[in-house]
């Protein structure tokens, strides 16, 4: 394992294994040890790149619009000589995973449990935005919390993830203003102007059922394949690592044309 710090982003990573280039992106409050259960399962067999987002882990800088921090992927990506990447977001960073390959070049699109309806979201925490920017935050909190579903991640997942957990109240807010701040219909509008840029193949693994309005989107993609893994929840790669890293590298080989 190469453990690094780019020196231009400062974003921290782990480099490892060999082949087509994977890169990582966790959730928001954790870090990039999450992927340590996907990673060892995939034994090397895929040059994986696990990213601490700014503000997480040990990465520096401030929360910053997802845009901004996919400016900031590519840059280590480009550090690293990487050749069209997959891309893999879970929880916030599947819509960080989009806007990369919407942006970039990349070989292919994962994202977990994270879809492209937008609207319903920020609307729930617009309402919940003087609570969450007040001292009302942890009793908010909870509510995000909860969908969560830490409790039905095994151990010794369970520990490494709670472990990664923190909760910072200028970071979550930092990365909700735009959700805050942002008209919903005017954030969907601008989600949805994205999709038809995403010219790659793409995989979603969500650990409950796909709204319509997921579904809706996820079918305007010209090579998408939704899984929905029954009961999961939303670290749903982590409640089943073993059927994960088989299912990412199938798609990788979809994504090599060997498949």
């Amino acid at each position: 394992m190469s453990a690094a710090t780019h020196l231009t982003t400062r974003l921290a990573y782990d480099d490892e294994g060999d082949g087509m280039a994977v890169v990582l992106l966790h959730g928001l409050t954790f870090d990039r040890r999450t992927w340590r259960p996907i990673v060892e399962r995939l034994g090397g067999s895929v040059r994986t790149i696990a990213v601490d987002l700014p503000a997480h882990g040990e990465s520096a800088g401030a929360p910053a619009p997802l845009e901004e921090v996919a400016d900031a992927v590519h840059d280590l990506v480009v550090s690293l000589d990487l050749e069209r990447p997959i891309v893999v977001g879970h929880s916030m960073s599947g819509g960080l995973a989009v806007i990369y390959a919407a942006v970039y070049p990349t070989r292919g699109l994962v994202v977990i449990d994270q879809g492209p309806e937008l609207a319903p979201f920020a609307e729930l925490v617009q309402r919940l935005a003087p609570a969450l920017r007040g001292p009302g935050f942890a009793h908010a909190w909870q509510q995000f919390e909860r969908s969560l579903a830490l409790d039905r991640i095994p151990e010794p997942e369970r520990s490494l993830v709670l472990d990664t957990h923190v909760v910072q109240q200028d970071v979550v807010v930092g990365y909700w203003a735009q959700l805050m701040e942002d008209d919903p219909a005017e954030l969907q509008a601008w989600a949805d102007s994205l999709i038809p840029r995403v010219q790659v193949p793409g995989l979603g693994v969500f650990g409950r059922p796909a709204t319509e309005g997921e579904r809706e989107r996820f079918e305007r993609l010209t090579d998408f394949h939704l899984e929905e893994w029954s009961d999961a929840g939303h670290f749903v790669h982590l409640v089943e690592p073993d059927r994960f890293a088989a299912t990412l590298l199938r798609f990788v080989a979809h994504c090599s044309g060997a498949a």
